[in-house]
């Protein structure tokens, strides 16, 4: 039965992640950890093989339709992908209970600022028309997302979609979009390490990656359709509804 909840667990981050441009990781880890009791080390191992997959199939849809600022998601990642190496080894470091509670305490406020999010009109910006004052925020931001991907196994699109539109001002629909571009190196980077120690488990691997690609499909099309604003909210509520499972199975209070 655990592979054919893995598949699930596959389609549901693959339709979510794929949608709010984060990768599925920040799903994908709870519920293998809360739900499939897979230790947390396994399934940040599990998670980051399994984002480069959501990323790379999402992103040549949203290319198609010249959503992706690959010019700034190759900036960020310079900063992005160093941050996933440090994260990688520093989370071997750590016990379990430590991770979570970082992931918890992190997306919990990643969270707020989206749900709080206001309806703005969205300008179409890009890296040239950046302040220096920002790009260094968003290198600085990118650099804590890729320590968070390599510790928690989120891929780091849940901090990223918030810079990208929270400090950088990019449109929403590009920031999901430039994001699930991102999320795929990023992941590939940290999840070395896991593959390195042994913490990567191909059958569970595979039968989450089939699962994604269906979510993904459908989960794409539909964020087509969906305005900035609802986009974002939806975003916060999930993710904090996630982090804060996390943070108390961190502190030892299960619900």
């Amino acid at each position: 039965m655990i592979p054919i909840a893995i598949f699930i667990v596959g389609i549901f981050a693959g339709f979510l992640g794929s949608m709010l441009g984060v990768g599925g990781g920040f799903l994908i880890v709870p519920l293998l950890v809360l739900i499939l009791d897979i230790p947390m080390h396994l399934a940040v191992g599990i998670s980051l093989t399994s984002v480069v997959m959501t990323s790379v199939s999402s992103s040549i849809i949203y290319a198609k339709r010249g959503l992706v600022d690959f010019k700034l998601g190759l900036f960020l990642e310079t900063a992005t992908t160093t941050g996933a190496l440090v994260g990688s080894y520093v989370a071997l470091l750590l016990p379990e209970f430590i991770l979570e509670i970082i992931f918890g305490i992190v997306l919990i406020y990643a969270s707020f600022k989206m749900i709080l999010s206001k309806s703005v009109t969205e300008e179409k910006k890009t890296l040239e028309s950046l302040s220096r004052k920002r790009l260094l925020l968003g290198l600085g931001g990118s650099f804590i997302a890729g320590m968070a991907s390599g510790m928690l196994g989120i891929g780091g699109g849940t901090l990223k979609v918030p810079i990208l539109v929270l400090i950088l001002g990019i449109a929403t629909k590009t920031a999901i979009a430039t994001s699930t571009f991102m999320i795929g190196l990023t992941a590939s980077v940290a999840s070395l390490t896991y593959q390195a120690h042994g913490l990567i488990d191909p059958i569970q691997v595979a039968f989450i990656i089939l699962g994604i690609f269906i979510g993904v499909f459908i989960g794409s099309h539909i964020a087509m359709k969906i305005k900035s604003l609802t986009l974002k909210r939806m975003f916060g509520v999930i993710l904090f509804f996630f982090a804060l499972r996390m943070l108390l199975k961190g502190i030892g209070v299960n619900i």
